[in-house]
């Protein structure tokens, strides 16, 4: 199941992101992350009402969303949970005139293997890589990823995209 993000989650995603320290090692970005999931707008899914990943949102365009932090706690990766947030995501962002979907990583000029798959689960998603920036330092190189929000036409099939 997914909801959306209340304050109350905020200590089991601090928990979550915790129990991934390949992903979040830097001191930095857990403090980042811990007051995006404090501030910011999200979701979480849930088992038996127990939280097992989470996404926060920002907009930094009108027509744009980004993912600013994904995290699926270390039991429960490879089940749907992070597919899913996304899903539920893009289907709230079709009804704001929302067009294009972002997500920042680590890029692959760093080859270190858990951001493999972070990047490999974008791919599957639909997202492309769409250029390197070098926002984080030279030591952590990021690469933007966007997909476009396709909205779904009256019957329901999605509408045609630039893709």
């Amino acid at each position: 199941m997914v909801r959306p993000l209340h304050p109350d989650d905020a200590l089991v995603c601090d928990a979550i992101i915790a129990a991934l320290p390949d992903w979040f090692g830097n001191e930095n970005g857990i403090r980042e992350c811990a007051e995006a999931v404090r501030s910011q707008s999200g979701l979480v899914a849930t088992v038996d009402d127990a939280v097992v990943a989470f996404l926060t949102v920002v907009r930094p365009r009108p027509h744009v969303a980004e993912i600013s932090w994904m995290a699926v706690h270390p039991a429960h990766r490879g089940q749907g949970h992070g597919r899913a947030l996304v899903e539920a995501l893009l289907q709230t962002l079709h009804a704001d005139g929302t067009r294009f979907l972002a997500a920042k990583t680590l890029s692959d000029r760093d080859p270190y293997p858990p951001y493999a798959e972070t990047r490999s689960f974008y791919e599957a998603m639909g997202f492309v890589a769409l250029m390197d920036l070098d926002i984080w330092g030279p030591e952590d190189p990021a690469l933007l990823f966007v997909r476009s929000v396709a909205r779904p036409d009256a019957d329901g099939t999605p509408t045609q995209t630039v893709e």
